[in-house]
């Protein structure tokens, strides 16, 4: 049984975009990722203020394999504040965190605090526990 496209798109919108777009499915006929674009996006591919994307998102709430926003949740995002696996941002909550503050396994920043930190001012998760 093949994976069918689903495709929908709310009347409401604001300026151009719906306040809802969902476009999940195997990819186009031309081989594109399909692209969920709106105030509030889900898809394989999204844009949007909030986005939820099975591989990319981007916009200022951001959710997806790979992300970019000002606050994105993500196995690698870039942004204000990342939580993610590989990130890097402002704030970065990651295994592999760079930013002004980065917080993990491996953290690099101005403020860094991980099992290694490096940074200006820095905490090491050993040293922290003392």
């Amino acid at each position: 049984m093949a994976l069918q496209p689903h495709e929908y798109q709310s009347r409401r919108r604001l300026g151009s975009l719906p306040l809802l777009s969902i476009n999940l499915g195997p990819e186009t006929p031309d081989g594109q990722l399909r692209h969920a674009r709106g105030i509030i996006a889900i898809g394989t591919k999204a844009t949007g203020v909030v986005a939820i994307g099975i591989f990319s998102a981007t916009g200022v709430l951001a959710l997806g394999f790979l992300t970019l926003g000002v606050a994105g949740v993500s196995i690698a995002g870039a942004g204000l504040l990342t939580v993610s696996v590989f990130g890097i941002g402002g704030v970065s909550v990651s295994a592999l965190a760079i930013g002004y503050v980065a917080i993990g396994v491996l953290a690099v920043g101005m403020r860094a605090l991980g099992v290694v930190a490096i940074g200006r001012s820095v905490r090491t998760l050993f040293g922290f526990l003392r």
